[in-house]
C-alpha cells in the first residue's frame, strides 16, 4: 500500500489490522460535530440530490395560508403523463479555414424526448416519442453531416458562440425545448403533466404541466421552513410559495431515505404556473402529492431512488434505445468527417 492510499484511508475511518470492513464499531467523526455525516444514495454521474448554496433567496413568499405541511388527501384517478427526455453528444468535430486558419468547435448529438401515459385503471404506455439529431457549429458555421450508407443525418445547428461548452449547452437546451413542446402537446389533449425538471425552459405554461424537480441547489424557503422540510411524511407536501413571477412551488415527499442517506433523499420540489390561481394549484399539487408515491423508484434498481420515479426510469431506459448504441452514430458522423477531408 502506498502512502497516499494509506493517507486515504486514514481520511475516512480507522480500521484496525483485524477488523473487517462492516465491523460496527467502524465511526465517521466530522470535526465539527455540529454536522451529520450521511451516505450519497446517487451514482457519481447523476451529480447529488441536495447540495445547497449558503444564501437563500429573497424573492420567495408564502402564497398559502396556514402554518405547518399539508396532510396526504384520499387518492384521486386522473390520466398522467410523465414527460422527460434524455441526449448525447456523438462526435466532437471542429471546422478551420484553409487560409485563416481559425477554427470553430462543433458537436454532432442527438436528443429523445417522449412520455409514458398512465389512464386510470389502465397500464402504462410510451408516447409521443421524438428524435433530433444536430450537427452544432460554434462561430455561425453550417453544414449538415448526412451518411448515405447508415441514414444516420445530423441537421445544422449554427450559435454564435464559439466555446465548445457552448455547443453541448445547446444541444441540451433543444432537448428541454422538445420536452416542453411535448408536455404541452399532451396536457392540450388533457394529460396530467409531470414533466421531469422545472418549468423554465417550457415556452408557454399551461394549467396541466407541473414541473418535477429532482435535486436540490439553492435554499429557496426561509430558514425555518427549509429545516422542516425533510420532516415530510410520504404523500404531505409542503405550503405552497411564489416562485418569480409566474409560478407556485412546493415540496412533497415520494419516498423514505435508503440506510444512511440524507433526510432530503426522497423529496422532491413541484412546480405550478400561477396562471390558474392559487385555489387551483394547492388542489393539484396535493393530488399529485398523493399520487407520486405510488410511482416512487426502488433503491436496488434505480442509484436516484426513490426520486426518481419508475416511469420516468424505464423512459429514460426506452429513450436510450431508441437513440441506438451510440458507437454506431460516432462511427458514422467520423466516417462522413474522414471522406470530407479527404477530398
Amino acid at each position: 500500500m502506498t502512502e497516499q492510499q494509506s493517507n486515504d484511508r486514514d481520511s475516512t475511518a480507522r480500521i484496525a489490522p483485524n477488523e473487517s470492513a462492516d465491523d460496527s464499531r467502524l465511526t465517521v467523526t466530522p470535526t465539527d460535530p455540529g454536522w451529520r455525516v450521511f451516505s450519497e444514495g446517487w451514482a457519481p454521474p447523476y451529480g447529488t440530490s441536495a447540495d445547497f448554496e449558503t444564501d437563500a433567496s429573497e424573492d420567495v413568499e408564502q402564497a398559502e395560508s396556514g402554518d405547518g405541511h399539508v396532510a396526504r388527501i384520499a387518492p384521486l384517478s386522473v390520466p398522467l403523463a410523465f414527460v422527460d427526455g434524455t441526449r448525447r453528444a456523438e462526435l466532437l468535430v471542429w471546422a478551420e479555414h484553409a487560409e485563416s486558419g481559425t477554427r470553430v468547435p462543433g458537436v454532432a448529438g442527438a436528443y429523445a424526448v417522449g412520455a409514458v401515459t398512465i389512464r386510470p385503471g389502465g397500464t402504462a404506455e410510451f408516447s409521443g416519442i421524438r428524435v433530433g439529431r444536430l450537427a452544432i457549429w460554434g462561430g455561425g458555421q453550417t453544414g449538415d453531416i448526412i451518411s448515405q450508407r447508415t441514414g444516420y443525418s445530423w441537421a445544422s445547428a449554427p450559435i454564435t458562440d464559439s466555446d465548445p461548452d457552448m455547443c453541448l449547452a445547446h444541444l441540451q437546451d433543444r432537448m428541454r425545448r422538445a420536452e416542453g413542446e411535448l408536455a404541452l402537446d399532451a396536457a392540450d389533449a388533457g394529460w396530467n403533466v409531470v414533466l421531469d425538471g422545472p418549468l423554465n425552459r417550457i415556452r408557454a405554461l399551461h394549467g396541466l404541466v407541473a414541473g418535477y424537480v429532482k435535486s436540490h441547489h439553492r435554499r429557496i424557503l426561509p430558514v425555518a421552513a427549509h429545516a422542516a422540510v425533510p420532516r415530510l411524511a410520504i404523500g404531505e407536501r409542503t405550503r405552497m410559495y411564489t416562485a418569480g413571477s409566474d409560478r407556485y412551488t412546493c415540496y412533497t415527499r415520494v419516498g423514505n431515505p435508503a440506510p444512511g442517506a440524507s433526510p432530503w433523499s426522497g423529496v422532491a420540489r413541484l412546480e405550478f404556473p400561477s396562471s390558474a390561481g392559487i385555489a387551483s394549484v394547492t388542489e393539484r399539487a396535493s393530488v399529485l402529492a398523493t399520487i407520486l408515491p405510488a410511482y416512487a423508484g426502488v433503491h436496488h434498481r434505480d442509484p436516484r431512488a426513490p426520486v426518481n420515479l419508475t416511469p420516468v426510469r424505464n423512459l429514460e431506459r426506452r429513450l436510450s434505445q431508441t437513440l441506438g448504441r451510440v458507437a454506431y452514430a460516432t462511427r458514422a458522423a467520423r466516417d462522413v468527417i474522414i471522406s470530407g477531408a479527404n477530398q
